[in-house]
């Protein structure tokens, strides 16, 4: 066997082509004590921590030797080396950490083992290149093959060959999304759970009432501070045991919604680029860091425009929408006028966007908000066609506290424009 140590364009394109470039820790912060070290790539998203180490093998063998039998030696041989490697960091690393009486801030932590194996045939030329190969684990490798200690739910490796990882954060494009997968997948592994592999896991969990459980303790938040009557019915629907066929349709939905929140948002990226006025980094990680049910319900928004009445698209119109990921998110959404004199249009709400945020921060004082947002949608026609292409503005500003006599000045304007 000849092993090789992983090479950094492997992983690194794995990184480079999603979410996870956003959230690398640079070497400067993985050698902070409060982080477990010697793991190969850290990630820290906003409720998250992950730690990373990799094992990229090339075996030799000829041709006839290459059988489901001599992928399954491998495979063991792969993890294994995986699995020792991370109970010695963690080990050391517990001890140290203890002594210094650090902590992960309170966030989620996972360890993460990923695998890539390929072979080169012997009866190869000498220049050939390695053949990949295609694999994934499931209960059984776990509870036959390769033991995994499960006593301590909190330092399981949860270990995914290459390319499963890859789809796997594909499919779930959110720092949020990926971390309740990665809860359910550890509850399934240290529950003894069966499941025939990761990629039947996922398409299980998608699917299940785990999905929607983050959106449901949002919206038991909201009613609590009274700012809306109940949870959405959708919701409660697909958590039942006998509405599969709903939630697969519903998942259907929101995965279509978030790949069109995709292109809109990486064009809008594009375009503030491209005018030298690029986005800063704290609002697009937060607005990476949503739920892809969050985005489907912002589409949700878009494609009713379709359907608003002609006065509506002329004047302008303001929608209101939370994020279902975290409680304290708070999204305005201002549908640009076709009216040029229109206080709604485009030009005077980007002119006018900070007062706008402040007005609304004054509106979000019970509970205070922490992070809002103006989403401004404007609908153009195509210049070689008859539809409309749809472009976004986003505008981001902290939540505050604000004293009384500026609250009560708020609320004399809001008369004041009520009656206009």
């Amino acid at each position: 066997m000849d092993n090789q140590h992983a090479s950094p364009s492997l992983w690194q394109q794995m990184i480079q082509q999603s979410f996870l470039s956003l959230y690398e820790l640079p070497a400067d912060k993985t050698t902070n004590p409060e982080q477990f070290q010697g793991y190969d790539f850290v990630f820290e998203f906003s409720g998250a921590i992950i730690y990373l180490i990799v094992n990229d093998v090339v075996m030799q063998a000829s041709r006839q030797k290459v059988d489901s039998a001599q992928v399954r030696e491998w495979r063991k041989e792969v993890v294994n080396q995986l699995i020792k490697r991370h109970a010695q960091l963690y080990l050391k690393n517990d001890k140290s950490m203890a002594e210094s009486n650090t902590s992960a801030a309170g966030k989620n932590v996972y360890f993460i083992g990923l695998t890539s194996l390929s072979v080169t045939h012997q009866d190869d030329k000498p220049q050939a290149s390695s053949h990949t190969v295609d694999y994934e684990y499931g209960s059984q490798f776990f509870a036959e093959d390769c033991v995994l200690d499960l006593d301590d739910e909190q330092s399981v490796l949860q270990v995914f060959s290459h390319q499963n990882f890859v789809d796997t954060i594909s499919q779930l494009v959110t720092p949020s999304d990926l971390s309740a997968f990665l809860d359910f997948h550890r509850s399934q592994l240290t529950g003894f759970e069966s499941f025939q592999d990761e990629s039947t896991l996922l398409t299980q969990f998608l699917q299940s009432p785990d999905f929607h459980q983050r959106a449901i303790r949002v919206q038991d938040q909201l009613i609590d501070n009274q700012l809306i009557d109940q949870i959405e019915q959708r919701l409660l629907k697909a958590t039942e045991p006998d509405q599969a066929v709903f939630a697969k349709a519903l998942m259907a939905e929101i995965q279509k919604n978030t790949r069109m929140w995709y292109k809109l948002f990486n064009s809008l990226i594009k375009n503030y680029y491209e005018a030298g006025q690029p986005l800063p980094k704290e609002p697009v990680d937060i607005l990476v860091d949503e739920s892809m049910y969050t985005y489907a319900c912002l589409v949700e928004k878009i494609l009713a425009y379709k359907t608003m009445d002609q006065d509506s698209r002329w004047n302008g119109y303001v929608c209101h929408e939370h994020s279902y990921h975290v409680f304290g998110r708070h999204y305005l959404m201002v549908f640009y006028a076709q009216d040029d004199n229109s206080s709604l249009s485009a030009d005077k709400v980007r002119t006018s966007q900070q007062d706008l945020l402040l007005e609304l921060n004054a509106q979000m004082q019970d509970p205070v908000m922490d992070d809002l947002f103006l989403i401004g949608v404007e609908f153009r026609p195509c210049d070689d066609s008859v539809n409309t292409e749809v472009h976004l503005d986003a505008f981001y500003q902290k939540g505050s506290v604000i004293d009384a006599n500026t609250q009560r000045l708020y609320e004399r304007l809001a008369q004041l424009q009520a009656q206009l």
